[in-house]
Formats: C-alpha cells, sequence, structure tokens
C-alpha cells in the first residue's frame, strides 16, 4: 500500500511495509496488556492456554505474514514491470480506481439494490489497504468480462448514490439541466428518437443569445457511460466556455451494434443544423455553429460522423458535376477522383440533395481510431511517425517515449517499453559502501549519484549498471542506430502497452467484438467509418480544425499520431479542398497534445488526478478558441452573402452551402479575411479563375431546374 500511496511501484517501498508491519505486530504480541479485559476472560485464558488466544492469532499471523513477504525481505522479489512507466499522480489514481473496481465487481450478486450500494463503497474501502487483491480481482474478472461488468465498473460514479455525492461537491453547478429527445430526420423517421442532455451553465435568459454550441459524443467502449458518467468534464466546459452543451446518449452495443452509433449521432447532427437551436431555447434567427468533441469511442464516433458529411457533401459535389459536365465540358475544381469509384469507401446514395455544413472545430481526445489489431506496425505508418517527428506539430520530445517503446532492441527485455535505468537495490547499496568502507586505502573509482560504484571489476554489470540491451548482444549491429525504424520490428502501442492498468487487452477484443455484432464481415483496410485512420484524403483534406489530446502511455496513442499525420499530409495535398473552418497551414488546422506519464481515461479520474483537471480546462480554451473562429468566419460569410445577389440564405433542410458562392467562398477564404470586413468586399472582386468556372457551372444548373 505504501508504493502505491507515493505513486510508483517499488520493492524498498514494500520492504519498508513489511517490516513495519512485523514490527507492530511483534510489539503488540509482547506488550500487549490483556488487564483491562473483563476478569471473567482474564481468568478463562490463564486456565485453558495460560497465553491470551488474540495473542495467538496476531502471533500466528504475523508469522504467516512473514512468510509470505521472505523474498521481499531478502531482496529476491520480482521487478516490477510498472516502475517508471506512469506518472505518480497517475498510478495512485489508477490504484484509487481499481480499489473501486474491486469493490464494485465484489458486491455485485448482492441483493436488494441498497444494500449493493452499501457494500461496494465499503468492499472499496477494504481493497484500498489491499491492493494486490484488488488488482488480482480485477484481473481475474477482465479476463471473462461481460457486459453487465463493464457497465458496473465504468458507470459507478454516476449510478451508485454515495460516490454521486461526491462527485457533486467538486463539480460547477448547471443553470439549465434538461433531458431532450430529438425525432430523426424524415428519411430515418420509422427509427427511436435519440435522447440528448442538455447543459447550460449561465443564466437561462441569456441562453437564446447563442449560435454556437459543445456536442459531445461520449466515450465508453461503445457499451456503456451515458451522458452522466462525463459530467465532470462537462461542467468544467461549461463553466468556462458559457456555451450551450448537447450530449448525446446513443444507443450502445451489443442492443445495438455499428454503424447504428453512427447513423443515430449521424442523424442528430442533421436535426440540429435544421433545427437551430430552437429546441432546446436557442433563437434560431442564425446559423448554428457545431463544434463535436468525443473522448475514447466517442472520438472515433466523431471523425466517423465528420466522415459521413463530407462524403454526404462529396456525392451532391460530385451529382451536381455531373449535370454540369453533361451540359457544358468545364473543369472541376474538385478532385476529378470520385468516392463511389474509391477503394477507401461504402457507397451509398445520398439521404438528400443538400449540403450540410461541416463542423465548426473537433476535438478528439484519447480517441479509438482503428478496429486492426495488428502486432506490428506497417512501414507506413512508421513513415507517419517519422514524419510527424520532423514538424512543429507536436512540441520537441512529445514523441521520445513513443520512439523508446518501439526500439525493442535498446532494451534488455524486447517487452520493455521505458528506459533501462533501474536504481540498485537497497541492500546491493549497503553492501557496496561497506565495500568501499573497508577498501578505502585503496584507489577505488568515484561513485555514483546514486551511492554506488558502477565498476565492471566490482559487480561484473556494464558501465550504466544494468543488463546489456538485445542491441549490444548481438554480434554484428546496425550501423545506424535508427535503423530499426525502417525495419517491421516495431509494434503497435496496443501491444507495447499490453500491460496497461486501464485497457487490457482483453478489454479491447472485448469491445471490439460487442461493437462489431454477430452478423458484422468488415474490411478493416476499407471502412473509414469503423477506422478512420484509413479515410481517403480526399475526405480528409476537408476536415475542420481538429484538436487531439492523448496520454502518451495510452493504447491507442498511435491512433492519434497517424490520424493527424493523415490530415496534415492530406491537406497539404489537398489545399483547394480546405473550408474557411479548415483554412491555414496544416500545422495550425490540426494540434495534438500528448499528457507525459499518463494513459486512457483521465477525464474520468477528475476526482483524484490533477493533471484531468489541467486536461479539461487545456480542451476548455480549444473549445473557446474555436467557438471565436466560428463567430468570425459566420461574421465574415455573412458580410460576402449580402453582398452576393446569387446566393441563399441557410433553409429548414440544411442548404447552407446551396448558393452560387457557398462552397466557393468556404473552399477559398483564409483566416485573415476576417480579420476586417474590407477583406469580404475584396473576396467579392478579385475571383480566382476556378471561381469564375464554379459560378459559370452553378448557373447551368439552375438553369435546367
Amino acid at each position: 500500500m505504501l508504493d502505491h500511496l507515493v505513486g510508483k511501484p517499488s520493492a524498498n517501498w514494500k520492504r519498508t511495509q513489511v517490516l513495519l508491519t512485523l514490527t507492530v505486530g511483534w510489539w503488540v504480541v509482547s506488550k500487549g496488556d490483556t488487564k483491562r479485559l473483563p476478569k471473567l476472560l482474564q481468568r478463562m485464558d490463564k486456565s485453558i492456554v495460560g497465553t491470551a488466544p488474540w495473542k495467538i492469532t496476531v502471533a500466528a499471523w504475523t508469522a504467516y505474514y512473514l512468510l509470505q513477504n521472505l523474498f521481499h525481505l531478502v531482496g529476491l522479489n520480482a521487478p516490477e514491470p510498472l516502475a517508471r512507466l506512469y506518472k505518480r499522480s497517475f498510478y495512485r489514481a489508477t490504484w484509487i480506481l481499481t480499489a473501486l473496481d474491486a469493490g464494485f465487481f465484489t458486491a455485485m450478486p448482492l441483493k436488494p439494490l441498497w444494500l449493493r450500494h452499501v457494500c461496494s463503497f465499503l468492499f472499496s474501502f477494504y481493497y484500498l489497504f489491499f491492493a494486490d487483491d484488488a488488482e488480482e480481482k480485477v484481473r481475474r474478472v477482465r479476463a471473462t468480462m461481460s457486459v453487465e461488468q463493464m457497465r458496473v465498473s465504468w458507470e459507478k460514479a454516476a449510478n451508485n448514490p454515495i460516490l454521486l455525492a461526491f462527485s457533486k461537491l467538486n463539480r460547477p453547478s448547471f443553470s439549465i439541466r434538461r433531458i431532450l429527445h430529438f425525432d430523426r430526420p424524415d428519411y430515418h423517421q420509422h427509427l427511436p428518437p435519440t435522447e440528448v442532455y442538455f447543459f447550460y451553465h449561465g443564466p437561462p435568459d441569456t441562453l437564446a443569445q447563442h449560435n454556437t454550441i459543445l456536442l459531445q459524443f461520449p466515450g465508453g467502449g461503445f457499451v456503456s457511460m451515458p451522458p452522466p458518467c462525463h459530467e465532470d468534464a462537462l461542467a468544467a466546459w461549461a463553466k468556462q466556455t458559457g456555451l450551450p452543451i448537447c450530449s448525446v446518449n446513443y444507443k450502445k452495443a451489443p442492443e445495438y451494434p455499428y454503424p447504428w452509433p453512427i447513423e443515430e449521432c449521424f442523424d442528430l447532427y442533421v436535426s440540429l443544423i435544421r433545427d437551430r437551436g430552437k429546441s432546446f431555447g436557442l433563437s434560431g434567427e442564425k446559423e448554428l455553429n457545431i463544434i463535436i468533441v468525443g473522448d475514447s469511442a466517442g472520438g472515433n464516433v466523431t471523425s466517423a460522423v465528420t466522415l459521413k458529411i463530407l462524403a454526404h457533401n462529396q456525392q451532391i459535389r460530385n451529382q451536381n458535376q455531373a449535370a454540369s459536365l453533361s451540359s457544358d465540358s468545364l473543369l472541376s475544381p474538385f478532385p476529378s477522383t470520385s468516392l463511389a469509384d474509391s477503394k477507401h469507401t461504402h457507397y451509398t446514395e445520398p439521404l438528400f440533395d443538400s449540403l450540410i455544413p461541416v463542423p465548426s472545430g473537433l476535438i478528439l481526445i484519447y480517441p479509438a481510431l482503428d478496429f486492426e489489431m495488428s502486432c506490428w506496425m506497417t512501414p507506413d505508418q512508421l513513415s507517419l511517425i517519422r514524419a510527424e517527428s520532423k514538424t512543429q506539430l507536436f512540441r520537441s520530445g512529445s514523441l521520445e517515449t513513443l520512439w523508446q517503446a518501439k526500439d525493442h532492441f535498446s532494451h534488455a527485455s524486447p517487452l520493455s517499453v521505458v528506459p533501462d535505468i533501474e536504481k540498485t537495490s537497497l541492500w546491493k547499496r549497503v553492501l557496496i559502501n561497506l565495500h568501499l568502507y573497508k577498501n578505502d586505502s585503496k584507489k577505488v573509482p568515484p561513485t555514483s549519484s546514486l551511492g554506488s560504484s558502477l565498476s565492471s571489476s566490482s559487480l561484473q554489470q556494464p558501465p550504466s549498471g544494468r543488463d546489456p540491451s538485445i542491441r549490444e548482444r548481438v554480434h554484428q549491429p546496425a550501423i545506424d542506430k535508427h535503423a530499426w525504424g525502417t525495419s517491421r520490428l516495431a509494434m503497435t502501442s496496443r501491444m507495447s502497452f499490453f500491460n496497461d492498468r486501464i485497457i487490457t487487452p482483453d478489454m479491447v477484443r472485448a469491445m471490439a467484438i460487442l461493437y462489431l455484432g454477430p452478423h458484422a464481415n468488415p474490411d478493416f483496410d476499407s471502412d473509414y467509418l469503423l477506422s478512420p485512420v484509413v479515410a481517403p484524403f480526399e475526405l480528409l483534406a476537408q476536415f475542420p480544425k481538429t484538436f487531439m489530446m492523448c496520454g502518451e502511455k495510452d493504447p491507442f496513442v498511435d491512433d492519434t499520431v497517424i490520424f493527424a499525420s493523415r490530415i496534415r499530409q492530406a491537406k497539404m495535398q489537398y489545399p483547394s479542398s480546405s473550408t474557411s473552418a479548415s483554412s491555414g497551414h496544416p500545422n495550425s488546422v490540426v494540434r495534438v497534445k500528448f499528457l507525459e506519464g499518463i494513459s486512457h481515461a483521465f477525464l474520468q479520474m477528475m476526482a483524484f488526478l490533477p493533471e484531468a483537471h489541467q486536461a479539461a480546462k487545456t480542451i476548455g480554451a480549444w473549445i473557446q478558441e474555436l467557438a471565436e473562429d466560428a463567430a468570425m468566419n459566420h461574421d465574415v460569410h455573412l458580410s460576402h452573402s449580402n453582398l452576393s445577389s446569387s446566393s441563399l440564405p441557410l433553409t429548414t433542410s440544411t442548404n447552407t452551402s446551396s448558393g452560387a458562392n457557398g462552397p466557393t467562398t468556404k473552399r477559398t477564404m483564409s483566416p485573415e479575411l476576417a480579420e476586417v470586413t474590407a477583406a469580404a468586399h475584396v473576396a467579392e472582386i478579385i475571383t480566382s479563375e476556378k471561381e469564375m468556372i464554379n459560378r459559370r457551372k452553378q448557373q447551368l444548373v439552375d438553369g435546367l431546374y
């Protein structure tokens, strides 16, 4: 328990705990006083055994504890695989989370419900002191985890009244908290409505003034965690940004497998655009700007919904292009490759014949973007990571630990993901100091900062005090120390962080099976709604501003790096496809932040992880930045629309860009044009050849109808 309190697995701390426990046990047995017991019990002790029975019990327990931890005392215990892997605060948070999981798993069979709630809390308190038992309990449950166990584990903070009361004490309050139900659009009107939780922190009378909302697709492995499980982060964002927040309680697997959540969230997005927020109190006089945020599985849904919007718009443009080419042979300003012919898409006819406004921005938090459970990284994936390490997309040094985790030959163990810099054990340091003291007359090399001599003559170890790495054992090492980057011997982060305390391979496998359903036979290399990392560049180039955050020890960290790299490269390859919300340098449109020494689901630990609050504040600043950009682009677009006699206003059928200048204006306008209103006049007068062709083509299409 002491090493968990400190936040670092350590044999020395465990040894200290054993010594303290044995000392207390010995003191209680030897110095314990039985004179305070009732006289009848004292007579029974003397007449039966001559020694107090409780002393015999404590002495036996102490002896058993000594035998159980004997190897810890003599320094023959196994090495700690998680030492130096996590930040101290995160490891401490996982200790609390593991104890809660073990307590709730233990109390699951109990009835009635109130007894289960009370015992879940009491058992969790017990497991805080017996951390090893808690880890073993959770490990056994996760090996064959059921849907009910997943939901009990991940929804405990929202369903248990005791934990919920503690959570509300540290959470900002909402002035408006409602549960709404949105009917599906007319093309899916036979399907059940979508449940949405609406939150607002500001005064209720100011709600109607907003035209920008935050739309959240919550995570939960596609199987659990409705919006109440995310209220800690939502409350922080509502207070910091002042924006209305809609959190979607989309249907979960296995009852509603893929692609139900994507279709449901896409339909809700269309309904919000058409409704303009009037259903939850907005005035509806202005076009609605939507910023989408998603964590974990919600990040997958967020990316998939955006790709579905872009694919729909591309199909509409392709239809208009085909109609225009049939009447006049004009060049198309869009990429010539049709998504219907692309190997990266599952092509469907558009559900309606109007364009859908793209979200004002995306925020993806530790997203799961690839369902390919492969072990080895492909050369293409490695090249993307190498390319990102040479750009300003990540701050310097952010990818260093990721490189180290994939350099399997630089460690003594091929499964190690942390540097082999192990502190010498306590017993070795004592013996070394004694040896140096006895041989003080001899000229002994100076000791290191750890107080231990690392000379090969005394310890028979390499100069660094560690076992030789695999690369050092090879008789003919590679000339280039970075040559491993071009080989296939680089594992994915899912395999590198196999022993993660939050996301285990068993859980990933279970969630994937439940989400895909019994009748799925997906193509992981081409189905970009399932695995957004394989989306074609034609769609990724049209992505709005995308900000991403992930822990550097997260099993899904590869998804974040690869997806950000593909978006950036797509925008460099197709610069003309960027909208006004995504214009600018690719490195400013895509932003990634890693949290050092932290793994998955840190936003679920805001009650006991300080870094989670800092991350929530950073995300809140991103939301504010995207909201300001959306308002600026809206003002410039409105000024431009007023000057153009041929542009059409947004209708309730989401025909935002159906005017003559709609798609062209969004595609060519840059953020610099939004700095002054006069820039809109310049954009109207100074037009490019591509814009002239597009206007001429739209006039021909309008003439046909």
